[in-house]
């Protein structure tokens, strides 16, 4: 059902559903539309007084969310389209052969530190450590995705990418879910990487711990604040002051992490 009323000069919309629970709920799509979940028999007049008293957070959200989608890269299925690792955006070069069996990604050096050293400016630079320190600059920044296919459909490319993707996440996570082990009394019991729309990550009542296979995407400290956040769900299953305490315990810095993720979560995708 949808409900609307006036705010100001502002009129705002939303959906109404209403299901078994006790609590108005109000949450924002990323597209910006509004979702109220309300019990079953609380009436329409009471629910329109409830979400009129959050009109000015509603119409704040909405802002934010217009905000983060005129920063959203667009991307596509080309050469010269970037797409994210690790925090960085990188160029995709695709090279097209009917002869490949498969689709193949590789994140690679266009140049090596020779063709770098002799094809540019570096050779004017005397000082051993700070050629070092440029060339490491260079050579992160020079990465470039490699697409060898078969077919030009966006589609299959697509799904070879998202497997490139799963992969990397399964072996980063994997990696720092050991090194943090030693911060818990409990274990990790299984590691899965799956399509989550809503979260980056979940942690289930027996341990396991379900990543999204965006998750390489985000900055390297991003994801070890994801992997934190879902292991401190072994000590506390909610997200109440001691569970925050717990994650500062390992991570004093997590909030700038959290706000990384709010900010630019819109880019991590294919």
């Amino acid at each position: 059902m949808k409900l609307k009323f006036k705010y100001g000069n502002k009129e705002i919309e939303f959906s109404l559903v209403r299901k078994k629970r006790k609590t108005i709920c109000i949450k924002l799509e990323d597209s910006g539309e509004v979702i109220v979940s309300a019990p079953l028999r609380t009436s329409k007049e009471y629910i329109l007084l409830v979400v009129k008293n959050k009109a000015l957070w509603i119409l704040e959200k909405q802002k934010e969310i217009q905000q983060r989608t005129s920063r959203k890269v667009k991307r596509d299925f080309a050469t010269g389209s970037t797409f994210m690792y690790l925090g960085e955006e990188y160029p995709c070069k695709i090279i097209s052969n009917e002869k490949n069996k498969k689709i193949t990604i590789d994140l690679v050096v266009e140049q090596s530190y020779e063709e770098l050293i002799l094809n540019n400016e570096y050779t004017n630079i005397n000082n051993i450590e700070m050629l070092g320190n440029k060339l490491e600059k260079t050579i992160y920044s020079n990465k470039i995705f490699i697409i060898n296919t078969n077919t030009m459909d966006n589609e299959k490319i697509k799904m070879a990418l998202e497997k490139w993707y799963r992969a990397e996440t399964l072996k980063i996570v994997q990696k720092r879910i050991d090194f943090y082990a030693v911060n818990f009394k409990d274990r990790v019991t299984e590691i899965r990487v799956k399509e989550q729309k809503r979260r980056w990550a979940s942690c289930t009542g027996k341990n396991a711990i379900l990543f999204n296979w965006r998750c390489s995407m985000a900055r390297a400290d991003v994801l070890d604040y994801i992997v934190i956040h879902e292991m401190c769900h072994m000590d506390h299953r909610n997200h109440s002051k001691y569970f925050w305490n717990r994650v500062s315990e390992i991570m004093p810095d997590y909030k700038e992490k959290h706000e990384w993720l709010r900010k630019n979560g819109i880019n991590l995708y294919i």
